[in-house]
């Protein structure tokens, strides 16, 4: 699997556990009187892969100058903190994104997943580098679509015309009737044969009415590997994706 991914730095993340991590969490950064402020984004979905069989989580943060954050389950139980220390302690961080592990089905089944994480409103607590205190929430849903059923190209489809490609796919229905808000395209190409140079990527959001995208000519090369994935996208966040693979004429 694959998903363009924003880049993190973080100096920290520990499992929340004792009373240790309850002082990091709580602890001051600075003497002026503190206020709390709303986080300008808080989100928790779940990402998983109909190709692959597996899935986990993701959870997205955004707030100005943050030295911890924290995550709280519907129980009220810390499930996650971050800290900054040294150069980071004093600048703060910004936005923050978090994938979990994605074991697949048959080492931890769908069912126990969802246990894992049940539905419900997950909130996010902070601190600011001047001693602000930052909160959020979100809600976690089951309402994961299935995966995009992929018509063409397919893995052992013969050579794709560099200039005229078009990935084609079918319309998701909406899980419990939670309405698939759009669909996000990627085609990557698979190696560059360059170690430092990033893997070329073609990321398109597309509406819910759609079922295919051309690929700009320009963008392909001719004999050459390409992993292409849709993610339908419900409505809470939720996401699934398919993948496959094609190969360009030489």
């Amino acid at each position: 699997m694959f998903a363009m991914r924003r880049p993190l730095v973080l100096v920290s993340a520990l499992l929340a556990t004792g009373a240790a991590v309850a002082a990091i969490a709580t602890g001051t950064a600075g003497t002026t009187a503190s206020k709390v402020v709303a986080m300008k984004d808080a989100r928790l979905k779940f990402e998983f892969n109909a190709t692959d069989g597996d899935g986990g989580v993701q959870a997205f943060i955004d707030a100005d100058s943050w030295g911890s954050m924290s995550i709280f389950d519907p129980a009220g139980r810390r499930i996650f903190v971050a800290t900054a220390s040294g150069r980071m302690a004093k600048q703060g961080g910004t936005e923050f994104f978090l994938e979990s592990a994605e074991p697949p089905f048959s080492e931890v089944p769908l069912e126990q997943l969802l246990r894992r994480w049940p539905e419900g409103t997950y909130r996010f607590q902070g601190v600011a580098t001047n001693g602000d205190r930052y909160v959020g929430s979100t809600r976690l849903t089951h309402r994961v679509p299935a995966g995009p059923t992929l018509v063409s190209p397919l893995e052992g489809d013969g050579p794709q015309a560099v200039r005229k490609t078009t990935v084609r796919w079918k319309p998701v229905a909406p899980p419990d009737g939670s309405p698939i808000i759009g669909y996000q395209v990627l085609v990557v190409q698979t190696d560059t044969g360059l170690k430092a140079l990033p893997k070329v990527t073609l990321d398109v959001m597309m509406p819910p009415t759609a079922t295919s995208l051309a690929v700009p000519p320009g963008f392909l090369l001719p004999g050459t590997e390409y992993e292409w994935e849709v993610l339908a996208l419900e409505q809470s966040g939720d996401q699934t994706l398919s993948s496959s693979t094609f190969t360009t004429a030489g």
